[in-house]
């Protein structure tokens, strides 16, 4: 309704056409120029005491007087004037005029409480003539404005609407449609800095024009500053701006921002030195919990004074919050987290925004003496990049309330090797308030993590105002008094193959979890139960340049990565829950290991793209039980500023036959090495039995023939060759006792391999009695090497028989010789659970052959007893004829 009036009351004006008024802190600007011809500003923006004498002091209330002159034909129709930044009123410290007062009893003068009003105009419409005088009142707003000004002449309502421009957000007001009846030639117009004060004369209620001859009305009212400087002191002048168009020219503004007054002083403020600026400021998290998921509550606090004779208190220009070490990005909060693009903001404009619900990741409550009620907000997420910082991470802070739409950008950094976070809002509106609450939200998707050790520790906080470029230091305590048990590091294991059928491929897991609240996992040692190993023939390797970047060809992958991470219940998953999986490829040598896996992860959840984490794990083979050791790279801690707390760990081997089951029943283990980020260390293991181990076979074959002389006191060369089926069960032990006839030569046991040498890979040649060949399906190529005779320490009579393999994997295989019975035997009692399809083992003979005939090897026909065991317990033993080279 009151805008209904408002417009018809301006389309009504028939003698008089009046201007803009600012309101909500906002001062007048009075123009009427004609679109086509010259208009000239006699003053414009002059501020002065309530004495009258010239003000520029910072943060003072004085009267504001404008004085305009128009020339030329045309007819407004808009105007809109800008304060300079940091020129406020307060509108709450008057009482209103509602629209009907305004309207009044119908004789053409306004009801309106003496109380209410805060100014004075007049309007010059006959040269020569003194203006006819108006009083502008305080109105009632509507919902959708701050404030507003109005005034009654003869009748007639007028309506000066102010809001804030962003990006500043300074003070703009506006008449639009103002009737083009009658052409004014000027106007003046004081707004009080203390309305309220005993020095302005207030005009009686009669009839208009009253005159200047009428006692003042006493102001019972609170004696309040309505008006107030700038408090800062730029080194250039800060212009006033009015802006006009005409009904003849309706579109075509002409602008005007002078930067001095009549008298050419410009509007240079100064006296900044003397405004108070004393802000405090509390922070307070959520969660009082070590090392869990929280919020955090800001409140600062900014006293205002009301004094009229003294100075008000600076605006906040920048505020910078850094939060202690240990306080850091949660990662868990990335799941289901929106974020907001700089075109959904909208920042410069007063479009509302349309940033995903997502996105909002706090709310906010603003006090301010400009207006009677609350403002409110939300914290929002800014999107990775595509903010005004170009920054990883940045929020913006978003105010509403009537007729105002706030929208400020901060930038948070955060440290990255310790994850210490910055966060700074710069250039902030030279805008007046009493108390900011800014509360991150809690819970378990909360944005934030506390330290992992409680205590107390202290946020800092720096604010700066427009007064002064030396910033206020503070200091905000935070306490985390709960869970400070923490420390502990005691992640579980599981792991194992999916179906553990004896002999069969099957897809190989490991998880590992780590509590919340528990030291991270820095590096991963994990050790499989023997006879879980992995077809590697025909598998391609990932190229050694692509495995340190994790770009792996698509055929050497072998498996799957899933990383959770996070504190609190709800840890993020990389990838999320429903995408496809990260991939695991098989690699060739690393770090000494014939083998590696490596394993790449994209750091992408919810908003946040920090790139790919590629971690490389050696794949140790025993020489002796040929069990796989993977041992990685040291995992990365924190990227980009926000830390990796590992909760879950999961890699699924599950090429298609390519991890194969023992063919041992026998219970075991999954065993590990964790390492702590603070080294303590930790050995979870996971049980490990494989089953149906009974229904596997057992029937291998070995022949054994020698060469050379077979005449008393030769040294025949033997060359044994072992098959063994597949499908069946691998061998655990070999026995072989050569017949009576064969002996140990003891002047051919020359210079045996001591173990030093043996592991330094420095056996002499003299201690070379042969070579050995393996074939195993999971090889491409078959492992051969030399057999050495090698000294045992004095725990037996004779030197062992250790075949020394090399190839795709390296593998000993050791046989203890001694004497049963007067005869001969080699004990093979721990030969790793591999398949071997063909085991060939060279002896040589001659001058440097081990053995020695006793009686002629053709008289008769030597037999070999041969004692074989299964992996899965079954016996094999068989008497093998030795082939000779006889005549018949």
């Amino acid at each position: 309704m009151s805008a209904h009036i408002a417009t018809r009351s301006f389309r009504r004006l028939a003698s008089k056409a009046l201007i803009a008024v600012g309101a909500c802190g906002a001062a007048v600007a009075l123009i009427a120029p004609a679109a086509q011809a010259e208009f000239g500003l006699e003053q414009f923006g002059t501020s002065v005491d309530r004495n009258g004498a010239f003000s520029r002091q910072a943060g003072a209330h004085a009267d504001l007087t404008t004085k305009l002159r128009f020339s030329g034909d045309e007819q407004i129709r808009d105007v809109t004037a800008e304060l300079p930044p940091g020129m406020v009123a307060n509108a709450t410290v008057t009482d209103k005029c509602t629209i009907t007062e305004l309207i009044g009893a119908g004789d053409n003068a306004s009801l309106c409480p003496p109380t209410s009003q805060v100014g004075i105009a007049g309007v010059y419409n006959t040269p020569g003539a003194a203006p006819e005088m108006i009083k502008i009142y305080n109105m009632v707003p509507p919902p959708n404005l701050p404030a507003l000004l109005g005034f009654n002449y003869e009748g007639v309502l007028g309506r000066i609407e102010p809001h804030l421009r962003p990006p500043g957000y300074e003070i703009v007001s506006t008449v639009r449609d103002i009737a083009q009846t009658h052409k004014i030639s000027g106007t003046d117009l004081t707004l009080w800095a203390v309305p309220a004060a005993a020095s302005h004369e207030r005009m009686g209620r009669g009839l208009f024009p009253p005159t200047f001859g009428e006692l003042p009305i006493p102001d019972p009212a609170p004696k309040l500053p309505f008006l107030t400087n700038p408090t800062s002191c730029p080194a250039s002048p800060t212009p006033f701006t009015a802006s006009v168009d005409s009904w003849q020219s309706t579109g075509l503004f002409h602008t005007l921002s002078p930067t001095a007054d009549e008298g050419d002083n410009p509007y240079l403020w100064d006296g900044c030195e003397r405004v108070p600026f004393k802000p405090t400021v509390t922070v307070d998290p959520a969660s009082h919990l070590a090392a869990a998921p929280t919020g955090l509550d800001v409140d600062v606090k900014l006293p205002q004074s009301e004094d009229p004779d003294g100075l008000a208190t600076a605006h906040v220009r920048k505020t910078v919050v850094t939060l202690p070490k240990g306080f850091a990005i949660s990662s868990s909060a990335a799941a289901g987290q929106g974020a907001c693009s700089e075109a959904q903001i909208g920042l410069g404009t007063n479009d509302p925004t349309s940033c995903p619900p997502s996105a909002t990741i706090g709310t906010l409550k603003l006090k301010t003496p400009l207006l009677d009620e609350e403002l409110e907000g939300e914290a929002i997420l800014a999107r990775q990049m595509e903010n005004p910082f170009g920054s990883l991470l940045a929020m913006y802070l978003v105010v509403r309330g009537p007729g105002i739409l706030i929208k400020l950008p901060g930038k948070i950094e955060a440290d990255p090797n310790t994850g210490q976070l910055t966060t700074t809002f710069d250039n902030l509106p030279q805008q007046p308030f009493e108390e900011l609450s800014l509360s991150l939200r809690g819970g378990p998707k909360a944005p934030l993590v506390t330290p992992s050790a409680c205590g107390t520790y202290n946020a800092q906080v720096s604010m700066t105002s427009w007064a002064s470029p030396v910033p206020v230091d503070l200091s905000a305590p935070m306490a985390i008094t709960e869970g400070c048990s923490t420390g502990a590091f005691n992640p579980v294991l599981h792991a194992g193959t999916t179906s553990p059928v004896a002999g069969a491929y099957s897809p190989f897991t490991l998880q590992l979890l780590r509590r919340d609240g528990e030291q991270n996992i820095a590096a991963i040692q994990a050790t499989l139960p023997e006879g879980v190993l992995a077809k590697l023939a025909g598998v391609p390797l990932c190229p050694d340049p692509a495995a340190a970047s994790g770009d792996c060809p698509a055929d050497s992958q072998v498996g799957t990565a899933i990383v959770g991470a996070g504190a609190g219940s709800n840890p993020i998953y990389v990838p999320e829950v429903g995408k496809t999986p990260t991939a695991a490829y098989l690699a060739g040598p690393y770090k000494g290991a014939p083998y590696s896996l490596v394993v790449k992860v994209p750091a992408q959840a919810g908003p946040f793209d920090l790139g790919t984490v590629t971690v490389r794990n050696a794949l140790n083979v025993d020489p002796t039980t040929a069990q796989v050791t993977a041992v990685s790279d040291p995992l990365p801690q924190i990227l980009q500023g926000i830390p990796i707390a590992y909760r879950d760990v999961r890699v699924e081997i599950d090429r298609p036959e390519f991890t194969i089951n023992p063919t041992s029943c026998e219970p075991m283990k999954v065993t590990s090495t964790l390492t702590s980020n603070l080294g303590q260390t930790a050995s979870p293991s996971a049980r490990f039995q494989a089953a149906g181990c009974g229904e596997l076979g057992f029937k291998p074959s070995l022949a054994i023939s020698l060469k050379g002389k077979m005449n008393r006191t030769g040294n025949p060369a033997l060359t044994a060759v072992l098959k063994a089926p597949a499908g069946q069960a691998n061998i655990a032990k070999t026995t072989v006792i050569l017949p009576g006839s064969e002996f140990i030569d003891n002047a051919h046991i020359n210079n045996p391999c001591t173990r030093v040498q043996f592991n330094a890979k420095a056996c002499p040649p003299s201690s070379i009695l042969g070579t050995a060949t393996a074939t195993s399906p999971l090889l491409d190529k078959p492992v051969s090497g030399p057999v050495y005779f090698r000294s045992n320490g004095g725990e037996r009579e004779l030197p062992d028989l250790v075949a020394d393999l090399n190839g795709p994997i390296h593998i000993t295989v050791v046989g203890f010789i001694d004497s049963v019975k007067g005869r001969v035997r080699t004990r093979f009692a721990n030969v790793p659970d591999a398949p071997v399809s063909k085991f060939v083992l060279k002896m040589k003979g001659g001058n440097r052959g081990l053995l020695a005939n006793s009686r002629d090897l053709c008289s008769f026909t030597p037999k070999a007893k041969i004692q074989m065991t299964g992996q899965n317990g079954k016996r094999h033993d068989s008497d093998v004829v030795l082939k000779r080279p006889c005549k018949p």
